[in-house]
Parts: C-alpha cells; structure tokens; sequence
C-alpha cells in the first residue's frame, strides 16, 4: 500500500442513525463509486474552518480511505487514501 494525500470534495453516500450517528457507506471521487466495507476509527478535529468529523474506512476493494465530514456545511472531502498496490 502506498498513502496519498487527496483533500478533495467528494460526495458521500451516509446514513444518520438515531443518537447523531453518522456512518457514511459510499463515496463518488473522480466519476467512479466506491463502497465502503466497513468503517474503522472514527475522530474529530478543530481546525480554522470549524470541527471535522473524521472517519478511517475500507472499501470494498481493500483500500483504505479517510474522510471528513464538516456538519456546519455539510461538506465532505475524501483526505487521505491508502491504495493498494496493483498485482502485476
């Protein structure tokens, strides 16, 4: 695996369950849909713009994506990304 710094907005496919809950379940990032199998860690930060809610998830294809999640704004933006390397 190699990480990738992204920060770029992406649209995020996420349920908001009873309690403030927040889990997102897929993403759009450069045309192509990616689900997520699962997501993992989960933090927020404070940063100029306000506080991110902050989630580290895989997808189904086993990469492993961080995305952040800005509640004033509704903004999501797709951070950090942890590809897998390709199988020659």
């Amino acid at each position: 695996m190699h990480a990738t710094t992204i920060d770029e907005p992406v649209l995020v496919q996420a349920r908001f369950l009873p309690g403030g809950e927040v889990r997102p379940t897929a993403f759009v990032w450069q045309e192509r849909t990616r689900y997520l199998a699962g997501v993992g860690r989960r933090w927020t930060e404070e940063t100029g713009t306000g506080t991110w809610h902050c989630f580290l998830a895989q997808t189904m294809t086993g990469d492993t994506v961080e995305l952040r999640w800005h509640a004033t704004s509704h903004q999501w933006r797709l951070q950090r990304a942890w590809w897998r390397d390709a199988v020659v």
